[in-house]
């Protein structure tokens, strides 16, 4: 290792570890933050440095290892949770489009139905649940699986909400919820 540079400034942060030539690795990596290993770090000192597909993604010395700015972990969940939010959207607009195809006369003759607030409330109900399932699934350390378990748990619990909450006419004689409902 040929030195370190640690600059906490206040509107100018610089976390690098600079290391010798060697060939297939870079001369500078950027560590993200001082600790623990980079503000204990003298030049000269032996460090090990972990490369995945290409980037420096941890740096080792003794036993106390430091990820690097470029480390890939967390990713996978948030790449997972973008896509739960992306396939409610998309679920949503797809199913609203069929349905305005198939029902496109009466729709002009009656108007949009309010069911369509509704199913959109739904996707953007599902799409948030993303946050807080994913949420419990780092703070618990499971991974993306845990996300997504959470997620379906959490959207059928969402529908039933809305169901209860926009499908029936409030009051004392209210109607019950029929076969032909529109939330299905």
């Amino acid at each position: 290792m040929a030195g370190t540079v640690v600059r906490d400034e206040p509107k100018y942060e610089e976390f690098t570890l600079r290391l010798r030539k060697t060939p297939g690795l870079p001369g500078e990596i950027d560590m993200g933050g001082a600790g623990p290993l980079l503000e204990r770090l003298t030049p000269g000192d032996e460090v090990t440095v972990t490369l995945w597909r290409g980037y420096a993604v941890a740096v080792r010395r003794g036993g106390t290892v430091q990820n690097t700015a470029d480390t890939p972990e967390g990713e996978a969940m948030f790449v997972t949770a973008v896509i739960l939010a992306l396939i409610s959207a998309g679920v949503f607009l797809l199913h609203t489009g069929g349905s305005a195809l198939v029902r496109a006369r009466t729709w002009a003759r009656d108007g949009i139905p309010a069911v369509l607030a509704v199913r959109a409330k739904w996707a953007a109900g599902s799409a948030l649940c993303t946050l807080p399932a994913f949420l419990l699934a780092d703070l618990s350390g499971l991974g993306p699986a845990a996300g997504v378990a959470a997620w379906c748990a959490m959207v059928p619990l969402l529908h039933r909400y809305l169901r209860r909450r926009f499908s029936r006419v409030h009051g004392r004689h209210a109607r019950p919820l029929t076969a032909r409902s529109p939330m299905r």
